[in-house]
């Protein structure tokens, strides 16, 4: 499910189950990873949502290495 927060300026706010299906991490690397400091948190929604902005998540890749041929 995709959140669109009515205060952002735009852009798309991913679940946690978009993020999970974009980084591959399982439901429990994604929050260690959150804890540890090693992925973005999420931001509040309102409410009990929360949300990745699809930027930060797209930021967040585009900055780990890439596995090539060795």
């Amino acid at each position: 499910m995709t959140f669109v927060s009515p205060s952002a300026p735009s852009g798309r706010f991913l679940s946690s189950a978009e993020v999970r299906r974009e980084t591959t991490f399982s439901r429990t690397t994604l929050w260690r990873r959150v804890k540890d400091g090693s992925f973005p948190p999420p931001e509040n929604l309102g409410g009990k949502k929360r949300g990745w902005r699809e930027s930060v998540v797209e930021a967040w890749k585009a900055s780990r290495p890439r596995a090539g041929p060795s």
